[in-house]
C-alpha cells in the first residue's frame, strides 16, 4: 500500500492509494449521531433545506408499507389500509406537482405514518435516482407538506487509468468504469479536444472521481478531482479546485480555467439522462416532440449554479417547467433556462443580478419530469441551441492570491496520477482520505506508509 501525504502551510491533503477504503458517510452535522433506525422506521433522511425538517410525529404512530398489487389503485391501497377518503385526497393533491398517483404500477411502493385513530400522518415515496424520496407531512388538518429528502450516502474516492481502443467510453465500458465518466470528461477537457473526432487508437486517460453508494451498492458518478488524458502524445489535465467558499471549478496545471463564460454543465450531475434532440419520444407525453436542452440526472436538492454573468429574468412556476429560473446574460445574445427545480436559492428573484456559479436553486422533479433532473436550455439571439457545443472565451483563471494553494493542491493530485500503475495493465482502486493532522511546517513533505519524508518531492 502507498502512502502519500502533503503537508503545506498548516493543512493537509491526504490520501492513500489501496484496494479499500474508510469512506465518510455523507450526511449533515445535525444528522450523524442519529442511531440505526428499528426496522419499522425509515431510514434517517438527509436534509437538502436545513431551514425546513419535517416536523416530529406523534407518539404512537406506526409505520407501514403498501405495495401496490396488480390493477390496484393508489386509492384502493390506502383506503384498504384503513386511510380515511378526506385524508387520501388531500395527499394526492399535495403530491401533484411531483406525481400523479392516479398513474401508478404494480410494485409501486410508498411509506404511510398512521396513528392509533387510522388518521394519516405522513407519506413518502422513493425518486428514479436510487437517493431522492418525498415525504409528504400533515402539518395543519387536512394538508400536507412536502419535504424533499435524500438518503446517506457514502462518497469512496477511486481511480480508473486505460488506453483506448475504440473511444474513450468504450474503453470506461471495458474497465467496469461508469460510463458518465465520459461525459464528465468531455465537461473537463472537450474544449480542447474532441473527444468525437480527435481521439486516436492508443491515447491514453487516467482519473480521480467520486463514487457514490448508498447501502453499498453503486448509486452515481461524483464529480471528477483530476483528470489525464494523452491525445497523440500531447498531455491534457485538469483539476477541481473550489477558487470561493461552496464554489469549484476546474482549471489547468497554470491555473487557466478549463470553463468558459456559459457552464456546459451547471450542476455536478450523475449522468446525461436526455440529450439535445428535434425529435425525441417523451417519457411522459409518450410521443415525439423536440428537446431543446440538456437533462442532467441528479439528487434532489443538488445546488444549481447560474452558467455565467447576468440578470434573472424570471423565477417562476408553470405546469410543464414546474419552478425554473430564467437568467439573460451579460452578453446579451444568450439566455440560460433551468427547469424542474425544487425550490429557488435564497434571494433569488426577478431583475436579481447574479455571478457565474452562484447557487440559483436546487435539483427537483417539479413541472412535467419523471425524476429529478435539471433540464438545462440555452438561447443564443432567439433560438435554442445544443449546451454541449458552444464555442465560447475562458473563464476567470485562478485569483492570484489563491494561486500558491491551488499549486500545493495539484501537486498531490499530479503524484497520485503519476503513481498509478502502468495504463497499459487498465485498473480500477479506491483512494481513501488519510485523517487530517495538524502541522506548522511550510515546507512540503511526502509521507511513505506514514513516515514522513522531506527527501522525496512530488513532480512540480
Amino acid at each position: 500500500m502507498l502512502a502519500l501525504v502533503v503537508i503545506f502551510g498548516g493543512s493537509l491533503l491526504g490520501l492513500v492509494l489501496s484496494t479499500s477504503s474508510s469512506p465518510e458517510v455523507d450526511t449533515p452535522d445535525h444528522a450523524t449521531d442519529l442511531e440505526l433506525p428499528e426496522n419499522n422506521t425509515p431510514v434517517p433522511p438527509v436534509i437538502t433545506d436545513d431551514s425546513k425538517s419535517p416536523p416530529i410525529l406523534p407518539v404512537g404512530v406506526n409505520f407501514k408499507t403498501l405495495k401496490l398489487g396488480r390493477t390496484e389503485t393508489f386509492y384502493e391501497a390506502m383506503r384498504n389500509s384503513d386511510v380515511g377518503h378526506s385524508d387520501i385526497m388531500s395527499v394526492v393533491k399535495a403530491c401533484k406537482p411531483y406525481r400523479n398517483l392516479s398513474k401508478v404500477r404494480k410494485g409501486d411502493t410508498f411509506e404511510i405514518a398512521l396513528d392509533e385513530n387510522e388518521v394519516l400522518h405522513q407519506l413518502r415515496f422513493d425518486l428514479d435516482d436510487q437517493e431522492s424520496y418525498i415525504l409528504f407531512q400533515r402539518e395543519d388538518p387536512g394538508s400536507f407538506t412536502p419535504f424533499e429528502l435524500t438518503y446517506p450516502v457514502v462518497r469512496n474516492t477511486v481511480a480508473v487509468s486505460g488506453i483506448v481502443n475504440i473511444s474513450i467510453f468504450e474503453s470506461l465500458k471495458d474497465l467496469g468504469a461508469p460510463s458518465a465518466l465520459a461525459a464528465k470528461m468531455n465537461d473537463l477537457l472537450g474544449w480542447d479536444i474532441d473527444f468525437r473526432l480527435d481521439v486516436r487508437k492508443g491515447d491514453s486517460f487516467r482519473i480521480i472521481y467520486e463514487e457514490i453508494k448508498r447501502d453499498g451498492e453503486f448509486v452515481r458518478t461524483g464529480p471528477i478531482i483530476a483528470a489525464e488524458f494523452i491525445n497523440r502524445g500531447k498531455r491534457y489535465t485538469g483539476y477541481r479546485f473550489e477558487c470561493e467558499e461552496n464554489k469549484t471549478s476546474y482549471f489547468n496545471q497554470d491555473g487557466e480555467s478549463l470553463e468558459k463564460q456559459l457552464m456546459r454543465a451547471p450542476l455536478s450531475y450523475s449522468r446525461i439522462s436526455s440529450s439535445f434532440s428535434y425529435r425525441r419520444f417523451h417519457p411522459v407525453h409518450k410521443r415525439y416532440m423536440p428537446h431543446l436542452g440538456i437533462d442532467y440526472a441528479a439528487p434532489v436538492g443538488t445546488p444549481v449554479y447560474a452558467a455565467g454573468n447576468g440578470t434573472i429574468y424570471a423565477a417562476s412556476r408553470n405546469k410543464n417547467n414546474g419552478k425554473y429560473v430564467k437568467i439573460k446574460h451579460s452578453n446579451s445574445s444568450y439566455e440560460t433556462f433551468y427547469l424542474h427545480l425544487s425550490r429557488f436559492a435564497k434571494g433569488i428573484k426577478k431583475g436579481r443580478k447574479v455571478n457565474q456559479g452562484q447557487v440559483i436553486g436546487y435539483v427537483g422533479a417539479t413541472g412535467v419530469a419523471t425524476g429529478p433532473h435539471l433540464d438545462y436550455r440555452v438561447k443564443k439571439d432567439g433560438k435554442f441551441v445544443n449546451p454541449r457545443s458552444l464555442k465560447l472565451p475562458a473563464a476567470d483563471p485562478v485569483d492570484s492570491e489563491k494561486l500558491a494553494n491551488y499549486k500545493a493542491q495539484i501537486m498531490l493530485y499530479c503524484y497520485c496520477l503519476a503513481n498509478l500503475e502502468d495504463v497499459s495493465e487498465p485498473h480500477i482502486v479506491t483512494i481513501a482520505p488519510l485523517q487530517i493532522i495538524s502541522s506548522t511546517t511550510q515546507q512540503p513533505y511526502i509521507a511513505f506508509a506514514g513516515h514522513l519524508s522531506s527527501e522525496e518531492q512530488p513532480p512540480q
